[in-house]
């Protein structure tokens, strides 16, 4: 299936991962490779160089030569070199024509010499290839099962067979249909032979290797392990269960292999990982003895024309011979890779406990958070996975309990993405309309912001009114006052949401706003300066629209205030708004009515003036007591961003600050002086003319002994 594909791929992935670990030296490879094709011409090579082969290997004692190789047919090569040499010692006197072929036959018998050369080593182990279905023999060149073939093969089977009952034809391993032997007379010189046939995944990759095989109720030991009993010389036993394949053993070390018998070839690393000698330079005697003695030899083809190249998890392009070098060496160094049944077992058990651990934190985590814990599940379970895989020699599965962890957290986030646009639909549905989009927003979040309550924070608080609009209205008709109204009001309000205001409510022409609620920013007093003075700009812009079409002309006084409030949802259980409460917000009404006494249009509090002051232009206006409150407060006119101020009042500015000293120090005179000096640049600076009046006042009527330079409001 697909995912026993990824499961497959996640395995390579991890042996990948590992690179190349170090091989003993016990294991030489004799390659039939390019340089010696080169040199000993294409192949098959004359069996008697091959016989030399051996020879060479025999005589530097190699502790055991195993032929990765077949040699179906009989040789087709005449070592012509040999025969001139052999002619030039005979005497053909009086030979007759009988005589001189029998001796050329014997001669050029390279055949015939490659199995003494294979007798007289008595380490040699052949190879054959098994076939297991009608299909593959028929594919098969050399295939042949018959029982004379079998017969060959009596050498190499296993006499030592322990089986829990006494018929050893199970079902559970790989029946051999018929086999590729090498010619009857090399396979009788041989000490015995062992299958070299691969089993690939369905992939074409080779991870696997079955170590024995059945043929009636003879078992076959594969080439790796039958060079192995050979080079060991330790006792070799197969013990069968019913239903499996118990253990394969080799003296003391137990071969771990499934229950078909399959072997998992943990491999070192890319091709020529092990040592390579080339075959030419054990014919021509390059290689010393010291290189080969007491080592197991394995003879193949690494060649690309040769065609024994093959798949694996450590690369492509694999020659066989060196898949049966890894097997050999990792049952040397007892170095397996296994999966026992108990494995499985773990695996459902991973994916059980994952997914319920991933259920329960889902109950208390978001998507995000779900997902932060999932990706940190995932990443320590394969870790884990690669540390048993490295260090234990586990294959433990990747993909199926990851993807068991994904189908979890998509099941919930999916439910869970249902069940809330649900929620999130209604929650919109019902309060859209009411509620600035920012609020809606932070409830569609956080639905729990829907209980009834409030809490202190500080925030900065807007109240805004269009001057005369009493008279505007009684002069229009309802049609176009509602529209004039309609413009203005969605005008105003886009530059509030512009920085993340909320409109609390509209009472006719008002706005009553504030900032820094429900999403909550340290700058909300430089954010509702800012919002004002946009708010004049784009109303300004307005009047002028609307005195080309020759409609009335708005203008709007705005009140601001900066402290602790209540802000939340107050209401009853079936309709509540979410609002602001405290003194704060009444003094920011008031703000808003005080611009009247100084024919102002934006007023701050000291508070907002303290908290937003490195990024705007005001002046201070005064000091004043609101109706019943007796703790005075400063108030100033916003005028600009920092650096930004109409022209007109930046020149009178100084004249306006000098005049506003003396009027605290009751100089009225000096007042009076600045105050007009004021007014001559800019003659409608509202300001200027109240305190230029004033002055003129007191002048007249001087405040009372304890006059603390406070104006006290007498109107709300």
């Amino acid at each position: 299936t697909f995912f026993q594909l990824l499961e497959l791929k996640a395995y390579d992935f991890k042996v990948f991962l590992r690179g190349t670990r170090p091989v003993s030296d016990r294991v030489v490879i004799v390659a039939i490779d390019e340089s010696s094709l080169k040199r000993e011409g294409r192949w098959p090579w004359p069996r008697t160089r091959l016989a030399k082969l051996v020879d060479r290997l025999s005589q530097s004692g190699a502790a055991v030569i195993g032929l990765d190789l077949l040699f179906p047919e009989k040789d087709i090569y005449v070592p012509f070199d040999e025969v001139k040499s052999e002619l030039v010692k005979l005497d053909l006197t009086g030979m007759n024509s009988k005589k001189l072929v029998s001796w050329l036959e014997q001669v050029g018998d390279s055949d015939a010499k490659f199995a003494n050369a294979i007798r007289r080593s008595e380490r040699t182990v052949l190879a054959y290839f098994v076939y297991t279905t009608a299909e593959q023999a028929a594919e098969g060149s050399a295939a042949m099962m018959g029982p004379k073939e079998f017969e060959l093969l009596d050498f190499s089977q296993y006499s030592m067979v322990q089986s829990s009952d006494h018929s050893i034809t199970p079902d559970f391993l790989r029946s051999i249909y018929a086999v590729g032997l090498s010619l009857p007379s090399l396979m009788n010189a041989a000490n015995s032979a062992g299958y070299i046939s691969f089993v690939p995944e369905h992939d074409g990759v080779i991870r696997r290797m079955p170590m024995v095989q059945i043929h009636k109720e003879a078992v076959f030991p594969s080439f790796s392990l039958q060079l192995l009993r050979e080079a060991t010389k330790l006792s070799s036993v197969v013990r069968l269960f019913p239903d499996r394949v118990g253990e394969i053993r080799l003296g003391d070390i137990g071969i771990p292999v499934s229950e078909h018998g399959d072997f998992l070839v943990n491999y070192y690393g890319p091709k020529q990982t092990f040592t390579h000698l080339s075959a030419s330079d054990v014919i021509d005697g390059t290689v010393g003895p010291e290189q080969l003695k007491d080592k197991i030899v394995l003879v193949g083809a690494t060649a690309a024309a040769l065609f024994d190249l093959h798949t694996t998890p450590s690369g492509s392009l694999y020659p066989g011979v060196e898949v049966h070098a890894s097997i050999i060496e990792n049952i040397l160094n007892q170095d397996f890779l296994t999966r026992p049944p108990w494995v499985q077992v773990l695996d459902m058990t991973m994916i059980l406990v994952t997914g319920i651990l991933l259920g329960l934190v889902a109950l208390y985590f978001k998507a995000f958070g779900t997902a932060v814990w999932l990706v940190a599940g995932v990443g320590g379970y394969l870790v884990c996975d690669y540390m048993l895989f490295t260090r234990q020699g586990l294959w433990v599965h990747s993909v199926f309990p990851v993807f068991s962890q994904l189908l979890v957290y998509f099941g919930i986030t999916l439910f869970r993405f249902t069940y809330e646009e649900r929620e999130k639909r209604f929650i919109k549905g019902a309060f859209s309309q009411y509620l600035a989009p920012a609020v809606v927003d932070q409830l569609v979040e956080n639905p729990k912001l829907l209980k009834l309550g409030g809490e202190r924070k500080v925030l900065s608080v807007f109240f805004s009114d269009v001057a005369g609009f009493s008279s505007i209205a009684e002069q229009m008709p309802a049609e176009d006052l509602v529209d004039l109204l309609n413009g203005y009001l969605t005008e105003m309000t886009d530059i509030v949401m512009q920085y993340d205001g909320t409109v609390d409510k509209f009472e006719g022409d008002a706005i009553i706003a504030f900032f820094g609620a429900p999403i909550v920013f340290k700058d909300h007093a430089r954010r509702i300066c800012f919002a004002g003075l946009d708010m004049q700009k784009r109303l300004a812009q307005l009047r002028d629209i609307w005195k080309k079409e020759g409609r009335n002309e708005l203008y709007m006084r705005i009140g601001i205030n900066t402290g602790e409030v209540v802000v939340g949802n107050m209401g009853s259980q079936s309709r509540f708004d979410y609002t602001m409460i405290g003194d704060t917000v009444n003094l920011a009404s008031r703000l808003e009515g005080v611009n009247k006494q100084y024919q102002t249009y934006t007023m701050l509090s000291e508070f907002t003036y303290e908290m937003a002051k490195e990024d705007i232009e005001a002046r201070e206006l005064d000091s004043i007591r609101v109706v019943g409150k007796q703790e005075p407060i400063r108030i100033y006119e916003l005028l600009g961003r920092k650096g930004e101020m109409d022209e007109s009042i930046r020149l009178i500015l100084p004249h306006f600050r000098e005049g506003l000293a003396h009027y605290k120090n009751q100089r009225w005179e000096e007042g009076i002086t600045c105050f007009e000096n004021a007014l001559n640049l800019y003659e409608d600076d509202g300001p200027a003319l109240t305190y230029f009046e004033r002055c003129i006042t007191f002048q007249h009527h001087p405040p009372p002994p304890d006059w603390d330079g406070v104006f006290s409001m007498r109107t709300k």
